[in-house]
């Protein structure tokens, strides 16, 4: 437990990258859906899809990584257990679920978007932008969940 709290650390970290995120997935989704010349936006679109991969993978490997040392290094905790950390399985199904929503609709949607890009089909980039940026809202609120889940679970636990 030397490195417990350098770990907790890490952790904080990490959900901190996820939070930029979120941030500025709102700003560069607004530039995106303002450019009127298509290849300005397909540059948008293409910036976009680089930071949502760079901050997704760097975000959820690290949670990942530092949340389940953390419950192995905690005896009080364990995965998906409602018994008693109630508010950390909750969590864990709701990391679950990114993750989910990660590899079966955001990877498969960005590989088709960069394609219709490639094609210069700009209604199947509109669509297909618009529909990984309706899943990365998704998965930004449900970061956010898990973030009032993390700081409030002392108030009920």
């Amino acid at each position: 437990m030397q490195h417990y709290q350098t770990i907790v650390a890490f952790h904080i970290i990490f959900a901190g990258i996820w939070i930029i995120f979120f941030a500025a997935d709102l700003i560069l989704k607004n530039k995106i859906r303002a450019a009127k010349n298509s290849d300005v936006k397909n540059e948008l679109i293409s910036i976009y899809l680089q930071f949502t991969n760079l901050f997704g993978i760097v975000g959820s490997v690290g949670i990942a990584i530092t949340g389940i040392t953390l419950v192995i290094l905690n005896p009080g905790w364990g995965f998906f257990d409602m018994s008693h950390a109630h508010w950390l399985a909750t969590k864990q199904i709701i990391f679950v679920g990114i993750l989910f929503l990660t590899f079966m609709r955001i990877i498969p949607t960005a590989k088709k978007l960069r394609a219709a890009m490639h094609d210069s089909d700009t209604e199947e980039i509109n669509n297909k932008f618009n529909s990984v940026a309706n899943t990365n809202k998704i998965i930004n609120i449900l970061v956010i969940l898990n973030l009032v889940f993390a700081l409030t679970h002392r108030l009920y636990s």
